[in-house]
């Protein structure tokens, strides 16, 4: 696959992820739905931690976010053991937004090159990108789940 195409996937993905987080009123956001660990606002951060954890030092760059993002929301954290004041759906929801075109810039012409270290058995950024992707797309079937379950308990 060209670069030009992967990076249209990757901002089409993200255009989809954003569009979609806008539609979840606030009030459910920070609900955690039965047989869940994590809530919406949680699995909008865990999104924009995973891109921002390993693409940006993959091209040599300083992380993006905030140190208390990683904190927040990386693989096996839950709200329970926050211990300050999560970023809003708004500010997330517009990271998400700056994020895709500032790992586009960061990343373009590099996709072939290969991965100081293996990423779960990945070995070029192009890869990596391409795993992303897909995890950003079982997070939001998640979040998805999540608001559908939601809504229909407060309905009842």
């Amino acid at each position: 696959m060209r670069e030009e195409q992967l990076f249209e996937q990757m901002k089409l993905w993200r255009k989809w992820t954003v569009d979609f987080l806008r539609t979840i009123p606030e009030e459910i956001a920070d609900q955690i739905p039965n047989g869940h660990h994590n809530n919406i606002r949680w699995n909008a951060g865990h999104i924009l931690v995973g891109w921002d954890n390993t693409m940006f030092p993959a091209v040599h760059l300083e992380r993006q976010m905030p140190l208390s993002y990683h904190l927040m929301f990386p693989s096996g954290s839950k709200p329970d053991n926050w211990t300050e004041q999560p970023p809003s759906m708004e500010v997330l929801i517009k990271q998400l937004e700056q994020q895709v075109h500032a790992i586009e810039q960061a990343c373009k012409g590099h996709l072939d090159e290969r991965l100081k270290e293996s990423f779960l058995g990945m070995k070029t950024l192009g890869d990596m990108v391409v795993f992303h992707m897909n995890h950003e797309s079982l997070h939001m079937g998640i979040v998805k789940s999540m608001k559908q379950m939601l809504i229909s308990v407060e309905q009842t």
